[in-house]
């Protein structure tokens, strides 16, 4: 594999980018745990359908001070904040909790995402699911990782082994896309729904599902996901099948030879167009 070497930011304290991300990961991991039994209040957010808990505005409060505090001329965009420009064409794309209504529900599967990224390439992404200690990192050029081991794709080539893991997010075109699913479903192995975009495009990457698809999604919820499975070796495409960038909404990732197949199976359903 060809090593690139990146000018990542270097924390004031001579900490590299990666080091800083993963102990601000950490803390926010510790806030995520200490609230989970509790009872959150939980507020509907204005136009989308999704929600917005009391741990989602501290947690990012507590990500965008540490990430101020050591990268003091970075920029950043959060889920639950305006974003802030910076000067140093450096920018941090926060999700502070990913998988809110699992959360709120007390369902043990939610994240917490990092990445870095200039003029609109990721360049870092760190997605941590605390319940299990579970860090998923990629780097660009250097491969993407579960904790301290490299991660690959499913490696699976025929679509009726596959198991087909799926989040619908915002109702937009959330029919058709439970239509392609139907549609689909004779031909496929399984489908689970997630409810974490974050965790389906990293279990994705390290081939815990097979495929994932999602119908709508925003930067933040993307960012981390697409360094994961790039560096992985898969492949993340928009709905028409071309590359996705952080101004993707709908997304299908898995490894290359099943993307071809499930492009190929789902080729005339309405959700693509």
């Amino acid at each position: 594999m060809k090593v690139l070497m990146l000018d990542l930011p270097i924390s004031p304290s001579g900490a590299p980018a990666v080091d800083i991300a993963t102990e601000i990961l950490m803390e926010s991991g510790r806030i995520l745990i200490s609230r989970f039994n509790e009872n959150n209040s939980v507020r509907n957010k204005l136009g989308n359908g999704d929600i917005v808990t009391d741990a989602d505005i501290i947690v990012e409060h507590s990500i965008i001070a540490q990430l101020m505090r050591h990268f003091p001329d970075d920029g950043f965009v959060a889920e639950e904040s305006d974003p802030v420009e910076g000067n140093s064409g450096f920018v941090w794309v926060v999700d502070p909790l990913d998988g809110t209504r699992n959360y709120s529900m007390h369902i043990p599967f939610f994240c917490t995402t990092l990445a870095l990224t200039r003029n609109e390439e990721v360049l870092m992404g760190l997605t941590y699911d605390p319940m299990r200690g579970e860090l998923f990192r990629a780097i660009k050029g250097k491969g993407s990782f579960l904790n301290q081991s490299p991660v690959r794709p499913s490696r699976k080539k025929v679509l009726s082994e596959a198991m087909i893991s799926y989040d619908l997010g915002n109702l937009d075109h959330a029919a058709f896309a439970l239509e392609m699913l139907v549609n689909v479903m004779p031909k496929i192995g399984s489908t689970r729904l997630l409810g974490s975009a974050a965790l389906g495009l990293a279990y994705a990457a390290c081939g815990r599902t097979d495929i994932y698809f999602h119908n709508s999604l925003m930067p933040w919820d993307l960012a981390s996901g697409l360094l994961l499975v790039s560096e992985s070796g898969g492949l993340v495409s928009d709905k028409k099948g071309v590359p996705a960038s952080l101004s993707s909404t709908g997304i299908i990732a898995s490894g290359h030879d099943l993307h071809a197949s499930f492009l190929t199976a789902i080729e005339n359903e309405k959700w693509r167009y």
